[in-house]
């Protein structure tokens, strides 16, 4: 049953994409790439385009069938589960960083004080609603917001812009290209974020061009964060891993505009905003792969489980985004790795035989 628009999914994929990526992503990857981060940051871009471009060529062939019904028909009932397992442990990941992050960004940023349950429970409520509400919903509503996240993140660059030298980093691979990959290597949990629209197939409105559509504005926010990323180090400088969250204390760096205390007020709406909206995609996408793995008609009670399990993970980890993020570099990258792989083997089994099918039938 189709959901979402094509300019919908595309506003979801967008959201996803660029999720934690002005927050805390530029200051882990320059932790460990240095000066070469902004390659660091390009070079894991390729890996994500491609994948998005996987998705959408299983979307755009096969209109009517979903995810788990693929899974079936290609790899086995047995095989189905383990790939949803996988997914699922993933995506919950994903979610709990998330909800770590905006944890984190509260207490930093918005109250010195700040008890766990008082930000989770309407947290919970607000996620949890749009993901139980479904994609229709969340399209709609990614749709009102969409523009006021932009319009935001330009006039936060904007008005550092008169600080950008284009050469404080530089030279560039001084030591080769090892601290590039190491830094790649470490960060890619970053970029596994558009792996979670394959819960999107057959809900999707294929349009004309859909690919295209969806490479294209891919692309174009690809480049829009790696010439953010460029410019926050080249303002920062060394600096960077004096930072926390990229686009909130770059919003502090500029002197002026004293009447509006600088630009605090709108990076911290903007940052909020786009964690919201990408942590109930996630939560959605939880709530999809509990379903098919139950068998249930309704996602609520898987919804409600993987907030559960969530809650209790973040408060193991003390809801700290340091231990998160040291979990990022030496665990949860790697895992990538392995997901990332996993969803271009089963794309391209997808597309193959839906191809293979099509020539049968023509000839």
């Amino acid at each position: 049953m189709t959901e979402l628009s094509s300019r919908q999914f595309i506003l979801i994929s967008l959201y996803l994409i660029i999720s934690s990526k002005l927050m805390s992503m530029p200051t882990l990857i320059f932790d460990y790439a240095g000066k070469e981060a902004i390659f660091t940051i390009a070079l894991n871009f390729i890996v994500e385009i491609l994948i998005v471009f996987l998705v959408c060529e299983v979307i755009k062939r096969n209109p009517n069938t979903n995810l788990f019904q693929l899974l079936k028909q290609k790899f086995s009932i047995a095989g189905a589960y383990i790939i949803l397992i996988i997914l699922y442990a993933f995506i919950l990941f994903k979610f709990l960083f998330v909800l770590q992050e905006l944890y984190t960004f509260f207490k930093e940023f918005l109250y010195d004080d700040f008890m766990p349950i008082v930000f989770a429970l309407p947290m919970f409520f607000v996620v949890g609603y749009l993901a139980f509400k479904g994609a229709r919903t969340m399209g709609r509503t990614f749709e009102i917001l969409f523009w006021f996240i932009l319009i935001g993140i330009i006039v936060t660059i904007a008005s550092n812009l008169e600080y950008v030298s284009f050469s404080r980093l530089e030279p560039y691979f001084e030591n080769g290209i090892m601290p590039m990959l190491d830094g790649s290597l470490k960060s890619l949990f970053y970029f596994g974020n558009s792996i979670p629209l394959l819960f999107f197939i057959g809900k999707v409105q294929v349009t004309q061009k859909f690919t295209t559509k969806v490479i294209a504005s891919t692309v174009g926010l690809a480049l829009f964060i790696t010439a953010f990323c460029f410019i926050f180090y080249d303002v920062y400088g060394m600096a960077v891993p004096y930072t926390l969250f990229a686009l909130s204390d770059f919003a502090q760096y500029a002197p002026f505009i004293l009447d509006l205390q600088r630009l605090n007020w709108l990076s911290t709406m903007v940052d909020v905003t786009k964690l919201f909206c990408s942590a109930s995609i996630f939560l959605y996408c939880l709530g999809q792969a509990g379903k098919n793995m139950v068998k249930l008609k309704s996602s609520f009670y898987p919804i409600l489980v993987s907030i559960i399990i969530t809650y209790v993970l973040a408060t193991l980890l003390n809801y700290d985004l340091d231990i998160m993020k040291h979990y990022i570099a030496n665990y949860l990258s790697y895992a990538t790795i392995g997901v990332m792989a996993l969803t271009i083997i089963i794309s391209l089994v997808f597309s193959f035989n839906r191809r293979k099918n099509e020539q049968k039938f023509i000839q």
